[in-house]
């Protein structure tokens, strides 16, 4: 084995397998991303080779490459294709999701999905597991939570070795016979959780013995055809998983029939209230059942045991996260909500901890198609606001044209400006395309406001790099006070 050569590094996910590797003591890895962020100043920060923009690093005959699926098209990816042909040898070539299939086949693994939640609700399973289960082995996520020391990945500190022992099985193609006894030995003897993407079946990949499913809401309608076409996916992961499979107690309804649950493996979960110290929401309590169910499961625990550390979570980054206060005092959240249906739960968690305050909402779209085809259930989660703010929408490698013709009254529509200021007056809303705006509003918001930034894309990356600007404006704000 040369080196690990990690493709699309930046990304949360890619950047935990980095973390990851590094914390099993591998030093052959190189991470490769094509711009500069707070994640690939981070793998630097831990010694990691880092490099920015693809083609500089030439693939050598038994690297391994894991990329991101994005990257399949990457030099590093043909390149390394190109080896494995031209020297007529196997190489370990996998997309992210398929070597979180490999990692999975070989630990009790658990798999946490659904439309909206999986990450909060990975992240409480991960965190609370960690203090209660003595055979949780590893668990990663794609976002990162400070109750994992600002990662998005865990490995129990106690069976390390042992799992680098796994690892080294996986990721070496000559295998000694002394190192296959080893592992063999390790095979499905600790518990691995991993939130699991719905995202092009992606999460049909892993090889599951239990599962949490937190709701199923039609998402990705650039890939799924249809809410069919979205639950037959689901089905799909369920019918894979060996052991029981965690849903709410209503979830079944939102399959409109679609759903089968004959096959006995399903386990319903009445929704409790959970009495979080730190997170707030209704949608918490779904979540915080389910992991409590699981883990009563797979632990034989009892209440007690299990509600300590569960309920003294704190967050996840880009979770309805308060970044800071401005200089008049006023909160900036942040938060990784994409859909409609987000939007609308973020509001009615702020409303509940700030029934008094004007709440202001910065959207930045992800997708032109989901923008398209859920335009009038964005503008109804919205009109919820006092005030909201449309900015660029983030990376969508899409046809305009083709898309607006699903809106009869978008088809004059050219431009995304278009669209946007289109989508903006539909609630008169305000549609701004430059950051130097949107740094002013967040600055001069007022103390009775609350302004909370809806984003999975870049904008929660430069309101973070420009922090400076905010805080120097408002020590500067204290000082003249």
């Amino acid at each position: 084995m040369r080196n690990i050569v990690l493709v699309w590094a930046g990304g949360t996910w890619m950047s935990g397998v980095a973390w990851i590797l590094h914390d099993l003591w591998y030093t052959n890895i190189i991470a490769i991303d094509s711009v500069e962020s707070q994640l690939t100043q981070r793998l630097r920060d831990k010694w990691i080779k880092t490099i920015i923009g693809h083609g500089k690093y030439k693939v050598l005959r038994g690297d391994i490459i894991i990329y991101s699926e994005a990257t399949r098209e990457s030099v590093e990816v043909l390149e390394a294709r190109a080896v494995m042909k031209a020297k007529k040898m196997p190489m370990i070539i996998l997309n992210y999701f398929e070597f979180l299939w490999e990692v999975s086949k070989n630990f009790i693994s658990v798999g946490i999905t659904g439309t909206n939640g999986k990450s909060s609700t990975t992240a409480l399973a991960i965190a609370t597991a960690k203090k209660v289960l003595p055979d949780f082995g590893l668990g990663i996520l794609w976002a990162l939570v400070p109750d994992l020391d600002n990662n998005s990945y865990y490995i129990n500190p106690k069976v390390k070795t042992k799992i680098k022992t796994i690892f080294d099985f996986m990721l070496n193609q000559k295998r000694s016979h002394e190192l296959q006894h080893d592992a063999y030995k390790l095979i499905k003897k600790y518990y691995f959780l991993v939130e699991s993407c719905e995202y092009k079946r992606h999460f049909l990949h892993l090889d599951l013995d239990y599962a949490i499913i937190t709701n199923m809401e039609l998402d990705h309608t650039d890939y799924y055809k249809d809410f069919a076409d979205y639950t037959s996916a689901f089905q799909q992961f369920a019918d894979k998983v060996k052991n029981t499979i965690f849903i709410p107690k209503w979830f079944h309804n939102l399959s409109n029939g679609k759903w089968k649950m004959e096959n006995g493996k399903f386990k319903e979960v009445n929704i409790q209230k959970i009495s979080f110290k730190k997170v707030r929401g209704k949608h918490n309590d779904i979540n915080g059942s389910l992991v409590l169910a699981l883990l009563k499961k797979i632990g034989n625990f009892q209440s007690f045991i299990i509600n300590p550390p569960l309920l003294n979570f704190k967050w996840l980054r880009r979770r309805m996260e308060l970044l800071w206060k401005n200089k008049n005092w006023a909160n900036i959240y942040s938060d990784y909500g994409h859909m409609a249906s987000s939007i609308t739960v973020g509001y009615k968690g702020l409303k509940e901890k700030f029934p008094k305050q004007k709440l202001i909402c910065i959207f930045q779209p992800h997708q032109i198609h989901r923008i398209v085809t859920w335009r009038n259930d964005f503008i109804a989660s919205m009109k919820w606001y006092d005030e909201v703010v449309i900015y660029d929408i983030y990376a969508a490698r899409e046809n305009l044209l083709e898309l607006v013709k699903e809106v009869p009254e978008l088809k004059w529509i050219k431009t995304l400006k278009e669209l946007w200021n289109k989508f903006a007056s539909a609630c008169w809303w305000t549609y701004i395309d430059t950051f130097e705006t949107i740094t002013k509003k967040i600055n001069e918001a007022k103390k009775w406001e609350i302004v909370v930034i809806y984003s999975a894309g870049d904008i929660d990356f430069l309101v973070r790099k420009n922090s400076s600007v905010i805080s120097n404006e408002r020590e500067k704000s204290t000082k003249h006070k």
